[in-house]
């Protein structure tokens, strides 16, 4: 029987039945990642218009937001490695059905939330002259004088974003991505309000991107800890002493800390990269900021599904149910694979008119369009790159993650971008094409792991 003999309601069952399989399984999981979607989606948005306004004040701004943006995310994966610790435990806790012990949990994040936060604010803040010249050699002293002024700004915030990613790692470990979800949307439209205003007229600034930045991250705070309130005064007037605990601490650093390792090597290696793109010109950075922000929102669903991968795996081995985690993270990694390729085929007909969003620079046009385009054609290769790691990590198997991530980085990412953009002359395209490689390679790597067993053996509880 051929398909369009049938009747329209069985048509319309058959389609749904193959979105079902191919987006929607394991079931339920878009209720996790669906929120986390959401969130990604305000995240990039917001560095995007952020960029999109330093762009009218001239590509000296756009440049220096890029690049310290690329500090940014260092930051964000120091304390990103912090949060990914807390949902393992957290979800590992539900799993086991000790949920009074998320009180301690939580307490114990947030301790090691505020340390991180306050000792690398210290090192950046009196070191911040070298880094500004590691990662722009060689670049006009305007970018400098601007990056130096936006630097400061996000070292700051950088405190408060450690409790809010902390926070919302704990939130996520629950199950309650919707509640995450809302604090980052509100932190996102907030950034980008204050942004509105800070930058705009003729004594707009990369100052007031930095302002904008930091009172958004400050408003994040006080909005995730009034989240977790009920969770921190949990069986308060029962428990006795201190609330933070050295067993869940080292849980959470015995996942995050090579989490954290193995993203700081990563984006670390992105400005290494991105400094091999500084030697190639003002028009080369631009594209390439301007490509990196649309690639983001490409993969969003990716990231989504990421920490939903985390939250489910870890809940079932948590609860013993090593069968089950293998199944979750299958489908997932399934889910992950279509919905990429998806909103890769959705954006690349537009990548010329993204691109000229970022103002009317032809050449800066151009280059950002085929960096757009490259990037939804390899898309496939994200999900097995990042999306099935992200679920390795549910069952605290972070060490095998950080040996592939850092190998493939500074041997593909840099090693192979730097001889085909430079060597051979394709510019920043041969950069980005040595950063598809490192996805390739990393999607071979981690679904191997996958089919084994050697993922599902760690114990975080004891």
């Amino acid at each position: 029987m051929s398909f369009s003999s049938l009747s329209t309601s069985y048509r319309w069952r058959w389609i749904r039945f193959q979105v079902q399989r191919r987006f929607a399984r394991p079931r339920g999981v878009w209720s996790l990642a669906g929120p986390v979607l959401l969130q990604e989606f305000a995240l990039v948005l917001t560095g995007t218009v952020v960029m999109a306004m330093a762009s009218h004040l001239g590509p000296a701004s756009v440049a220096a937001i890029g690049m310290m943006d690329a500090l940014n995310f260092l930051l964000i994966a120091i304390y990103g490695g912090l949060a990914i610790g807390a949902t393992v435990t957290v979800a590992h806790c539900v799993g086991a059905g000790r949920r009074d012990d998320l009180r301690a949990v939580a307490f114990s994040a947030l301790a090691l939330a505020l340390c991180a936060g306050v000792l690398v604010a210290l090192l950046l803040w009196n070191t911040r002259g070298v880094w500004i010249a590691m990662v722009l050699p060689g670049a006009e002293e305007a970018v400098k004088v601007q990056a130096d002024r936006y630097f400061r700004w996000v070292i700051v915030a950088g405190m408060a974003t450690s409790i809010v990613l902390t926070s919302c790692g704990v939130l996520r470990g629950m199950a309650r991505t919707d509640t995450a979800m809302r604090v980052q949307v509100v932190m996102a439209v907030s950034q980008i309000v204050m942004a509105a205003i800070f930058m705009r007229g003729a004594d707009g600034s990369v100052n007031g991107a930095g302002a904008a930045l930091l009172l958004a991250r400050c408003g994040g705070v006080a909005l995730v800890l009034l989240a977790l309130w009920p969770t921190l005064r949990q069986g308060a007037e029962h428990a006795g002493g201190w609330p933070v605990r050295k067993a869940f601490m080292q849980s959470i650093l015995r996942v995050g800390w090579p989490a954290a390792l193995e993203s700081s090597f990563f984006h670390l290696g992105k400005i290494v990269t991105q400094t091999i793109v500084v030697g190639l010109g003002t028009t080369a950075m631009a594209a390439n900021f301007i490509a990196f922000y649309v690639s983001n929102f490409v993969n969003t669903p990716g990231t989504a599904l990421g920490v939903a991968a985390t939250t489910l795996v870890g809940m079932r081995l948590g609860a013993g149910r090593v069968k089950a985690a293998q199944l979750v993270l299958r489908r997932v990694i399934r889910s992950a694979n279509w919905s990429l390729s998806t909103m890769a085929a959705i954006v690349l007909p537009f990548s010329w008119w993204l691109a000229g969003l970022f103002g009317n620079n032809a050449e800066v046009t151009a280059q950002a369009a085929w960096l757009i385009a490259l990037s939804c054609v390899f898309m496939p290769a994200w999900a097995g790159s990042w999306v099935l790691p992200a679920g390795l990590r549910g069952a605290g198997d972070t060490r095998y993650g950080l040996v592939v991530g850092s190998s493939t980085m500074w041997g593909l990412r840099i090693g192979a971008g730097y001889v085909l953009g430079i060597v051979c002359g394709l510019g920043v395209i041969g950069v980005w094409l040595g950063m598809f490689a490192d996805w390739i390679v990393r999607n071979i790597l981690f679904r191997k792991r996958m089919r084994g067993t050697a993922w599902t053996r760690h114990r975080l509880l004891g």
